[in-house]
């Protein structure tokens, strides 16, 4: 048994494993599904060496020089590259959260997470609802699949040991960033025009009525009107994430673009 497994082991190149390998485990730090901690450690490193594998072949002819001088800057490289994919694909989740938690703090429900130090939760209620939302739509549209299939197309692309730009992948994400606000805005402006909208008309009606205790009834109807416009934009949330998922591509392409050297685009 062992030396059958030896014997498949042998033909595998090492050092081109090595530099794909953290490629694969970049990506898998951040992208959606493949970063999610209820995911075992054993579990996902088992899915890395797996991919890693699969898409061995795939730059099986590159020139790697196992006794080059900058071996771990060279690893440190291809993992930056598969944070950089990870990172283009999570940044949608991101203005997610951002606009949970604008809704959360209009609505109050941000104390909760607030007196609940103890309870190891960082996010809100909310925005653990669009996330589970978005991850399970994600999932369902193929996004994670795509992941891999776009981390493919870059070891084509950049093939392990080439040269990167680093300063134009940089760059990209940085144009990326304005995504999450974009998406936050979409996301929360009608939960946030409505919350508005019931905060005038409980001013107005402290104004008309004096002696109705409206910070009594402040909270449950704003709670309440929040909790109506967060079932209504859960469609919304479909539907941007049915966008980003259908311009994923486009976005890993023009990444990829991006970290080639300006000779080589």
């Amino acid at each position: 048994m062992t030396d059958a497994v030896l014997a498949m082991l042998q033909p595998i190149n090492w050092p081109l494993f090595a530099l794909v390998s953290a490629r694969v485990v970049g990506l898998m730090m951040l992208a959606p599904l493949w970063s999610m901690r209820t995911i075992p450690v054993r579990a996902r490193g088992a899915a890395a060496v797996v991919v890693t594998l699969t898409l061995l072949p795939m730059v099986a002819g590159a020139p790697i020089d196992p006794s080059g001088p900058m071996p771990l800057l060279a690893v440190a490289s291809e993992f930056l590259v598969g944070v950089a994919i990870g990172l283009t694909a999570a940044v949608f989740l991101h203005g997610l959260t951002v606009a949970a938690e604008v809704v959360s703090l209009q609505m109050g429900l941000s104390l909760g997470v607030a007196f609940g130090g103890m309870s190891d939760v960082g996010s809100p209620g909310i925005g653990q609802l669009y996330g589970q939302f978005a991850l399970v739509m994600f999932a369902m549209l193929g996004g994670h699949v795509m992941l891999i299939t776009g981390l493919g197309a870059s070891l084509v692309a950049l093939p392990p040991g080439a040269p990167l730009d680093f300063t134009g992948g940089a760059m990209s994400l940085l144009a990326l960033g304005g995504t999450v606000f974009s998406v936050a805005v979409r996301v929360a402006a009608p939960v946030m025009v409505a919350l508005l909208v019931t905060n005038l008309a409980l001013a107005v009606l402290n104004r008309a009525v004096p002696q109705l205790n409206t910070m009594m009834v402040a909270v449950p109807i704003t709670v309440g009107v929040g909790l109506i416009g967060l079932g209504a934009t859960l469609a919304l949330v479909g539907g941007e994430v049915t966008r980003w998922v259908s311009g994923l591509d486009d976005a890993l392409a023009g990444l990829l673009v991006a970290l080639q050297p300006v000779g080589g685009r």
